[in-house]
């Protein structure tokens, strides 16, 4: 009985000894199947990355228990950049347990001590639960490719049992990409008058990006409205330009180009930063064909990189000023007959005259003569060999009633209509003298003025 005794009781001492060594196990998945936490690639500050990790606990030993995490090791760049812990978010999902109770509910970022994230029930009970984790781009310091560790912990309450499994963080960042798009006078709108003289240049668009680190950053342009007056009438395709301006060598506008309706590439380049400005100019040469007014649009850039793209609207405010002048140009040393002999043949003289006008009125051109031709002792010169003639250039519009030779007349009286649209118009005024026999000698002087009139 005795043996018997001791065997039984020997028997007993094993088989509780045997259930004392029941372990706490601990298994960490991202939910994505990988066996890693990685980011492939952070978005833009409007986009998303997140990633979530399932933490079950096997517990039959029916002990309460605590799970923790904590960086191993930081997270660093094949340069030895560490990346700033504050970037990366951390928080479990709420209900994502069965029992007991999830810590870190409240969005924090990792650390390198301990963080609880969940503790067991009273009975200790087995359970699972899920923890996410997501990029704050703006607190991303640095670019690359980012290799970490996590430490997961799972330790029995009474100091007894643990588990721990590390799971690799692997992250490619840029730094935080910043770009800046707004007008030069008002950051969402450029102003554009046709007043301006000296360069033509007026208003203009700053592009500036910074943090790219090696990426490439596209640019485009593309009309959403073209500029219209009040009576929707649009301005003309070549009226509106601009010419970049900056010295940079990603820009693809070379020289003044027209406000394409289409979308363009205005701007491409890998640098990690870059600024240029967008000049925005009237074309003087086609003034005369715009009717003028106040001329209101709006026009998109959109700025595109592997992380996404970022839009910037800016309105277009152009004011065409009324035009409505002529230029006459003379011979060198003016409209001057020299050595008049009665039998040498005729003299002539041209004046070239261009009218500009985006009126959309018929005008005229006048000469007025407000007294004959006469020399130093008053005597008149025969108007009949002092004679005017108005050749209208091919594709000018326009008429005259002095398509022939005709006797310069004293008064005021048109060489000149526009059509009438009052089109712009470029003609010569040519004027012949010959001598004749009888005439007078001395110098003769006729004081021509032409004049641009509204019909």
């Amino acid at each position: 009985m005795l043996r018997l005794l001791t065997f039984t009781i020997l028997f007993s001492l094993m088989g509780f000894t045997q259930a004392s060594f029941a372990t706490i196990n601990l298994s960490v998945n991202p939910v994505d199947g990988s066996n890693t936490l990685r980011f492939d690639r952070v978005p833009s500050a409007a986009g998303i990355n997140k990633q979530e990790i399932h933490i079950r606990v096997s517990a039959p030993s029916g002990e309460r228990y605590q799970v923790f995490q904590r960086m191993l090791e930081p997270i660093a760049n094949e340069k030895g950049d560490v990346l700033n812990l504050q970037a990366v978010e951390t928080e479990t999902l709420s209900n994502s347990n069965s029992s007991g109770t999830l810590y870190l509910q409240n969005t924090d970022h990792l650390s390198l001590s301990d963080q609880l994230l969940y503790s067991s029930s009273q009975a200790g009970t087995s359970d699972a639960f899920i923890i996410g984790y997501a990029l704050n781009q703006s607190l991303i310091n640095a670019s690359g490719n980012f290799r970490g560790r996590i430490i997961f912990t799972v330790r029995a309450t009474n100091g007894g049992d643990s588990d721990q499994v590390t799971l690799d963080v692997l992250l490619t960042a840029s730094s935080s990409l910043k770009i800046s798009v707004k007008g030069s006078r008002n950051p969402n709108r450029v102003f554009v008058r046709s007043s301006e003289k000296a360069d033509k240049k007026d208003d203009f668009i700053n592009f500036s990006f910074s943090g790219n680190s090696g990426q490439e950053v596209r640019i485009y342009q593309e009309i959403e409205t073209m500029p219209q007056d009040e009576k929707d009438q649009e301005l003309g395709a070549d009226v509106l330009q601009i010419e970049s301006q900056g010295g940079t060598d990603g820009s693809r506008i070379q020289g003044p180009t027209s406000l394409s309706n289409a979308r363009s590439l205005i701007y491409s380049s890998n640098k990690d930063e870059d600024s240029f400005d967008l000049n925005f100019l009237i074309d003087g040469d086609q003034l005369q064909q715009q009717e003028a007014g106040k001329y209101k649009g709006k026009v998109k850039y959109t700025v595109e990189t592997d992380q996404g793209k970022q839009e910037f609207p800016i309105d277009i405010d152009c004011a065409i000023l009324p035009v409505f002048t002529m230029n006459v140009t003379t011979p060198p040393g003016g409209v001057s007959f020299a050595h008049v002999l009665a039998n040498s043949p005729p003299q002539e003289q041209e004046v070239l005259v261009t009218v500009l006008s985006n009126l959309h009125k018929p005008y005229q051109v006048l000469q007025n003569l407000q007294s004959s031709m006469t020399n130093e002792q008053g005597k008149e010169f025969d108007s009949k060999y002092f004679n005017v003639q108005v050749l209208i250039q091919s594709g000018q519009k326009g008429q005259t009633d002095f398509a022939e030779f005709s006797p310069v007349q004293t008064g005021e009286y048109p060489v000149f209509t526009s059509d009438s649209l009052g089109s712009g118009s470029t003609f010569k005024v040519v004027y012949r003298l010959q001598g004749y026999a009888q005439m007078n000698a001395g110098d003769f002087l006729a004081p021509i003025r032409l004049s641009l009139n509204q019909k």
